[in-house]
């Protein structure tokens, strides 16, 4: 996981669901740091990790399997 990223941010706390952001930073005291964009301006707003889903842009690569699950 690169820092910055570009990250969908949802919070109930601010009513967001799937917002668009940057994280900048990951707090050893809880708190994600993401810069939003709120009315054409960017801010910085500090999330709880607790309260906070942040789901990356970026989706990982996909990884192929070279074995067989026997069931």
């Amino acid at each position: 996981m690169e820092i910055p990223a570009k990250v969908s941010v949802f919070n109930k706390t601010l009513e967001l669901k799937g917002k668009a952001a940057t994280l900048v930073a990951i707090s050893s005291d809880g708190f994600y740091e993401v810069v939003l964009d709120f009315q054409n301006r960017n801010h910085t707003v500090l999330f709880p990790v607790n309260e906070t889903v942040l789901i990356f842009n970026e989706a990982l690569p996909q990884i192929a399997a070279d074995f067989e699950v026997e069931r």
